[in-house]
């Protein structure tokens, strides 16, 4: 039996994912967190084999939870389970320890499959993510650049989301219309493959367009 303590700022994602969980015969939810400083005291007493963890959330994130806990004498297995898809994130989760990422829209079949070979001691990485980290691996060791695929009004877009525009004050800033401001914020999602609005802006602080 494994027993899995569930970390994510949404009730009622927590609670789909306890009652798929718990479908499975091999498979306990034994504590529920809203938030990173809620799970840590919960991690600390019951101590359950696996956590599985958002990464954004407000307040104490994801990843501050795994660096925490991660490599730690007696630490469960950490599963993340997010919407990021950002290559150099997920990297930098799997270097902090964390032994599975996946994505939320994965099937509950993979979820499973990744629960169990996280608790096999194996790494586990989402098909959709695997490809990106295999390009990352790939890249020379050059500084990072802007994509040439963005054009220079999605890099003023990207800029001014990082640093907390609203989709009006962006309108208002560059005197365009909301429409024209929503469709390019759409394309850029959809040229970076983000899906989250923090995974956004932590990409925007990597390319050095905002500071940390």
């Amino acid at each position: 039996m494994v027993n899995i303590l569930l970390v994510d700022d949404h009730q009622l994602v927590r609670k789909g994912l306890k009652a798929l969980l718990e479908s499975h015969l091999n498979y306990r939810v034994i504590a529920e967190a809203g938030n990173g400083a809620e799970a840590l005291p919960i991690i600390a007493s019951l101590r359950p084999d696996l956590v599985l963890l958002d990464i954004s959330m407000p307040g104490k994130n994801g990843l501050e939870v795994a660096a925490d806990i991660a490599g730690k004498t007696g630490a469960p297995k950490i599963l993340m389970l997010t919407m990021c898809h950002i290559a150099e994130y997920i990297s930098e989760a799997v270097k902090m320890g964390i032994q599975g990422y996946v994505v939320k829209d994965s099937a509950p079949t993979e979820l499973f499959n990744a629960i169990d070979t996280v608790m096999r001691g194996e790494i586990y990485l989402s098909p959709s993510v695997s490809k990106q980290i295999l390009g990352l691996l790939q890249k020379n060791s050059e500084k990072e650049s802007m994509p040439n695929t963005l054009t220079a009004r999605q890099v003023q877009i990207l800029k001014l989301i990082a640093l907390g525009y609203s989709s009006k004050a962006m309108a208002d800033e560059l005197s365009l219309s909301l429409k024209t401001i929503e469709a390019h914020r759409s394309q850029l999602m959809q040229r970076l493959g983000i899906r989250e609005l923090a995974c956004l802006v932590r990409y925007a602080v990597r390319m050095g367009l905002v500071d940390q």
